[in-house]
């Protein structure tokens, strides 16, 4: 009773306030999961590549002033791109941007002209999957995984966890309906579940357990790796727009199959320089996502 006092009054301070998870039925023939959680610290994941370079360190350092459930913050990326955290190289995955290509058009041809076309959105599809597989890929890695996009900053105190373990979701108010006829064909009953919020804010906590059932789903359905079938139900009208949405995949996902997350609204905003961060702070944003270093 303590602790759960406990973390009511943390949350209280450190985000607005909580909100309850959906009540609607589960789909036909869906049951509710009791997910296994653990309360081992929080890892880190931020995918990364050179022009993602003015952000990183100031993304790192944010994470790790802010939340004090973190323990490792791991780069993935091609190369070593900062001395203020680990490095994974992305080319140690099962995976590379060159097989999604082949896997998207089924022939090395048209994944070559794709890949040469300045247009292409590879990379953006790519670094969706290098965030679902780091709970799987990289050695040693927690059953917590913060994915955190590599302009995001966190300037105030955050927690990212409940009392027995299970994720608390922050949400966005994006809509984008390619998202959800992807996630559909993925999963037939996947869907938004609630109307006004969103997954996207530019991180999520993905939980090993939740991805497990996520992945087991998708490939008895599909009868190929999960990455495949990610990139088996892209609409190829989609190739040069966005496509797909690992956040909005999980979100539902684990909305749809269990009662045990919270919705907790961080106070966020989208930004155009650094300049601002000293700003947003003073206002008590607790995080902001910068999306032009220019200024």
């Amino acid at each position: 009773m303590i602790k759960k006092i406990i973390l009511l009054i943390a949350c209280s301070i450190f985000a607005a306030p909580l909100q309850c998870q959906s009540t609607e039925p589960l789909a036909k023939g869906i049951e509710e999961i009791q997910f296994s959680f653990s309360e081992e610290p929080i890892d880190v994941i931020i995918p990364c590549t050179d022009k993602d370079i003015p952000t990183l360190d100031r993304c790192i350092q944010g994470i790790r002033t802010n939340c004090k459930e973190v323990r490792r913050v791991i780069v993935v990326s091609k190369k070593h791109l900062t001395r203020n955290a680990e490095w994974y190289d992305e080319r140690l995955y099962p995976f590379s941007m060159f097989d999604i290509a082949k896997a998207l058009f089924g022939s090395e041809n048209k994944a070559k002209s794709y890949i040469k076309d300045p247009k292409n959105r590879l990379g953006w599809i790519y670094q969706q999957l290098l965030k679902l597989y780091a709970p799987f890929v990289i050695p040693g890695i927690s059953s917590n995984v913060l994915v955190l996009d590599s302009d995001t900053i966190f300037l105030n105190r955050v927690t990212f966890m409940q009392e027995k373990g299970a994720g608390c979701f922050n949400t966005g108010s994006e809509y984008h309906k390619p998202y959800f006829k992807h996630a559909k064909r993925l999963l037939p009953y996947l869907h938004r579940v609630h109307s006004r919020f969103s997954g996207i804010c530019h991180h999520m906590l993905f939980q090993k357990n939740v991805l497990d059932h996520l992945f087991q789903e998708v490939e008895a359905y599909h009868q190929v790796p999960f990455w495949k079938a990610f990139l088996k139900c892209v609409d190829h009208k989609e190739l040069y727009g966005s496509c797909a949405s690992e956040y909005e995949i999980y979100f539902n996902y684990a909305s749809i199959r269990s009662k045990q997350f919270m919705i907790r609204q961080l106070k966020w905003q989208n930004i155009s320089s650094l300049k601002q961060l000293k700003r947003y702070k003073k206002k008590g944003y607790h995080y902001v996502s910068c999306h032009n270093w220019s200024g």
